[in-house]
């Protein structure tokens, strides 16, 4: 019980199925896994990492004992404790009233069950109530059409068509005063056993990638 306790002391947000905790050093060994496989990485629109998973659990080492000025990093996981993403805010803009979302939910048995969507929302709902921010936005790759519709039923409205790397963007946007006037109509609610929601490839570019290289 006391381990429980403990465990839910790291958690900020919680929905049905799943819940946004602080990130720990054995996540290291998923979030490398995650960089390193092509097909994630081609859902956010990099390059698979090749470095040393050495070098990598350094710089999470490192973060995690000094912390990062433009970035705040949580480890996604199911109700049932399995960790199956990572979810930021940065980008952080002058005046801190907007930051980019970036999110990855890693392993193909984890999409396509509603995860990735209820992952952004409970962090949203946090972010509203924790932050001093008025606009989130990201950006998906435009022909991932379905992880689109996973973020606008989260709340984010396409707003313009972003050119970077040779790839196109859609550039997307939620607003604190919008989001929360649709939650308190009910918008965003999720009943347990409930999730059915395609998310097949929700990455927001860049979920994996925002994290710096050394």
């Amino acid at each position: 019980m006391t381990e429980r306790r403990e465990h839910e002391a790291f958690v900020l947000a919680a929905g049905p199925h799943v819940r946004i905790r602080l990130r720990r050093k054995s996540d290291a060994a998923d979030e490398y896994r995650w960089r390193a496989d092509p097909e994630t990485a081609r859902y956010n629109g990099r390059a698979a990492v090749t470095e040393p998973f050495q070098k990598f659990l350094d710089l999470v080492t490192y973060e995690l004992s000094y912390g990062v000025n433009d970035r705040e990093q949580f480890a996604i996981e199911t109700n049932d404790g399995r960790h199956i993403g990572t979810i930021m805010l940065y980008n952080f803009g002058r005046g801190g009233e907007s930051a980019e979302l970036g999110v990855t939910i890693g392993d193909d048995d984890n999409r396509g069950a509603g995860l990735g969507r209820e992952a952004v929302t409970v962090f949203l709902r946090w972010i509203w109530n924790n932050r001093p921010l008025r606009v989130v936005y990201l950006h998906v790759l435009e022909w991932n059409e379905r992880a689109a519709r996973c973020f606008s039923r989260s709340g984010f409205d396409p707003v313009a068509r972003v050119l970077r790397d040779g790839q196109a963007f859609t550039r997307m946007e939620s607003r604190r005063e919008w989001w929360l006037l649709w939650d308190a109509e009910g918008r965003f609610q999720f009943e347990r056993g409930a999730v059915n929601e395609g998310t097949e490839g929700i990455v927001a570019n860049s979920g994996m990638a925002a994290i710096p290289e050394r």
